[in-house]
């Protein structure tokens, strides 16, 4: 029955019993990225979802501004700042393009709907805002197996989410 289920978790209920409309793919755009990028566009294609890609990059202009002479104009570090960004989405924009290539899938049968580039420390807090923000039913993530965990920005990320998440998270296995 329900008498036991707090009162906190209808509204998370509700989300896990209607139709998986919307996956967030979160990618570091590590090792074998390709992967899990193929498996959530093919998934979401069989569910008739929509997929948004989301990666999180560091926002290092705090940290090279003690570094670096500061003559520097900010200007400079926000435009090096950008192309990073820019650069960050045209690596994931190839991907895509090099998984539906792959699948054969025509062109405006594409169902990455969105492709968001965030920037912070707290990588697992910016995948859960961005799930919340996107209305994720089902975040999307590649686990890399335990040996690679130790530096990985990502692999202590994955912890985390399945830590503090309260959407449904689906990883999947990939090989380096």
């Amino acid at each position: 029955g329900h008498a036991g289920a707090g009162r906190h978790s209808i509204g998370r209920e509700h989300r896990m019993n209607r139709d998986i409309q919307t996956l967030l793919y979160a990618t570091d755009l590590g090792e074998g990225c390709e992967t899990a990028l193929a498996y959530a566009i093919g998934l979401a294609e069989r569910m008739g979802a929509r997929l948004q890609v989301l990666t999180v990059i560091r926002d290092e202009r705090q940290r090279s501004l003690v570094d670096i002479d500061s003559h520097v104009p900010q200007q400079a570090l926000d435009a090096y700042h950008d192309r990073r960004a820019m650069r960050t989405l045209a690596h994931i924009e190839a991907q895509i393009t090099d998984s539906y290539a792959a699948s054969g899938a025509a062109g405006p049968q594409r169902i990455v709907t969105e492709m968001i580039v965030r920037e912070g420390d707290d990588v697992p807090q910016a995948i859960l805002d961005a799930a919340d923000r996107g209305g994720a039913d089902l975040i999307v993530m590649a686990s890399r197996g335990k040996g690679l965990l130790t530096g990985l920005l990502f692999g202590s990320a994955t912890q985390e989410v399945l830590r503090r998440t309260r959407t449904p998270l689906l990883l999947v296995p990939v090989r380096e």
